[in-house]
């Protein structure tokens, strides 16, 4: 739900957001093609920002096997954002973001 969230409202703002600035430094005012073309690829930037840190804890969490004592390495989501951060540094959050936006 986190993530539908981040996306939804990171996707919403920016893409009118975008649209309204390109207009203006254009000098446009109509809707044209070539501006929703440059909106939506900024808000696909947004979007994949916004989203890829859940999506990396997620994957983490879905991939974890447990060790010789049978114990999981993460209790919940939590603690595997927590323990990541730790681990790689914040910008791991962002890890495979070129590969994400494609």
């Amino acid at each position: 739900m986190a993530r539908a969230m981040a996306v939804n409202s990171s996707q919403l703002v920016t893409y009118t957001t975008c649209k309204e600035v390109i207009k203006s430094g254009m000098s446009v005012k109509d809707d044209t093609a070539g501006v929703r073309l440059l909106s939506s690829a900024a808000s696909g930037v947004a979007v994949a920002v916004c989203a890829l840190p859940f999506d990396n804890v997620k994957t983490k969490m879905m991939s974890m096997k447990p060790n010789e004592s049978g114990q999981l390495p993460y209790r919940g989501f939590v603690h595997c954002f927590t323990e990541s951060v730790a681990k790689e540094g914040v910008t791991g959050l962002w890890g495979g973001l070129p590969t994400f936006y494609v």
